[in-house]
């Protein structure tokens, strides 16, 4: 039987690279994305691969998820990958309101309602949810409020429901990426400018002074899923290239 896997913000960045790995070594996968387009690419680029819209920053999204995996996979799930989400840069003066809500929806209310309906899934293979947080979940950053805190709070969810899942035979564990070659900058709006700035910066911060890639994380998810690591849970696992620990 082909083993299954649900990549949320799959379409594209560390997401699509998880995809793309799984989907070579012939697992069945279901891929989200925010839109039609970004979805019907990734589609095109892997054949056979599923994909259906799915927006953490809005409410109540995790139903056609959940009813895909009862009607096509038999209601079984091996591995969940909590990895969609954004970055919103916010000085501590002049917050919104909406913009810690969104980022607090987006990396722990939503991920928490989806992984609560795969449970029975995840359960019938004794599987995994592995949450993708980050390295500023971890190390402080100024006018990182929203999004900062927010992935604490996942880091935090992943000790957690490793010690509420783990009677049922679930592991969950969580990967931190450092700063990587992803369009996320781009996304949250940021000038081209201001992004070679900072990617500057970020590399000069960095122990083994290079900026990671997206095969750096690929293969950090890799290795907690394809090795015989089944009494390793509720761990978070900084791939950051030594940042966290400046």
């Amino acid at each position: 039987m082909q083993k299954t896997m649900v990549i949320t913000g799959g379409s594209s960045g560390i997401g699509k690279g998880i995809a793309q790995y799984f989907h070579k070594a012939g697992w069945q996968i279901l891929v989200t994305g925010r839109s039609k387009s970004s979805t019907a690419a990734v589609a095109a680029a892997l054949p056979g691969i599923h994909t259906l819209e799915y927006d953490t920053a809005l409410n109540d999204q995790e139903k056609p998820l959940t009813d895909f995996i009862r009607r096509e996979w038999g209601g079984r799930l091996d591995v969940l990958i909590n990895n969609a989400g954004h970055v919103v840069i916010t000085p501590l003066k002049g917050i919104t309101r909406e913009a810690m809500e969104s980022m607090y929806r987006t990396h722990m209310a939503e991920p928490s309602m989806l992984t609560a309906g795969c449970i029975d899934f995840l359960a019938a293979t004794k599987g995994q949810v592995i949450n993708i947080s980050s390295s500023v979940g971890i190390k402080a950053y100024a006018e990182m409020s929203a999004y900062g805190s927010a992935k604490a709070g996942m880091n935090m969810l992943t000790k957690i429901w490793a010690m509420e899942l783990a009677p049922l035979g679930i592991r969950v564990n969580a990967v931190a990426p450092g700063p990587t070659e992803t369009t996320v900058l781009e996304k949250a709006g940021l000038s081209t400018d201001m992004i070679q700035m900072i990617h500057e910066s970020e590399k000069a911060a960095i122990p083994l002074q290079r900026r990671g890639q997206v095969k750096d994380i690929v293969e950090t998810v890799a290795l907690l899923v394809n090795s015989a690591s089944t009494w390793v849970t509720g761990v978070l696992l900084p791939v950051d290239g030594g940042v966290s620990i400046t």
